[in-house]
């Protein structure tokens, strides 16, 4: 096994160690920041929390549509490199992640509505807390693939650089 094979793969593995690391912190804290005592609003109290849970389900498929924008324009008009084709399994999964996180807050839009209608509105409803659990967890994988298929291909993009500058050619 030589010694360029071996840091190729600590390199690969280890900025989705990390990366997912980093994710893996960044959801404890939503889920320990959203796990408080349950308090029960007064109706007008009620309007503000709907609002302001709405424009956080806005605001993460507004930014899940533009790195599906991002992820497209880059693989049909941006990186031309070699390493492209041997990352473009984490474009996809980075793609689909997104695309399922944009389901996902569809659903926990329909699912506040449902309550609105209802006549009730609990931020800490179990399946609303789940249904926007998997929305921002999804959007966070795809982040993910998505920054590691940028990272390997500037790495890829990099290193041929070098070499073409050792070897003189």
């Amino acid at each position: 096994m030589s010694q360029s094979f071996v840091h190729r793969v600590i390199h690969r593995f280890g900025f989705y160690f990390c990366a997912f690391a980093f994710a893996g912190a960044v959801w404890q804290t939503e889920h320990y920041l959203l796990s408080g005592p349950i308090i029960y609003l007064p109706v007008p109290a009620q309007a503000q929390a709907v609002d302001a849970f709405s424009d956080m389900n806005r605001l993460l498929i507004t930014l899940g549509t533009s790195l599906l924008g991002a992820m497209g324009l880059l693989l049909f008009g941006g990186i031309k490199g070699r390493a492209c084709s041997r990352e473009l399994w984490a474009a996809m999964a980075g793609a689909l992640s997104v695309a399922v996180s944009i389901y996902y807050g569809y659903l926990a839009n329909l699912n506040v509505m449902s309550m609105v209608v209802d006549g009730y509105f609990d931020p800490r409803n179990p399946a609303l807390q789940r249904i926007h659990g998997l929305h921002f967890g999804f959007f966070l994988l795809g982040v993910i693939f998505f920054a590691g298929f940028i990272y390997q291909n500037v790495r890829a993009e990099y290193d041929h650089e070098k070499s073409r500058y050792v070897t003189g050619s």
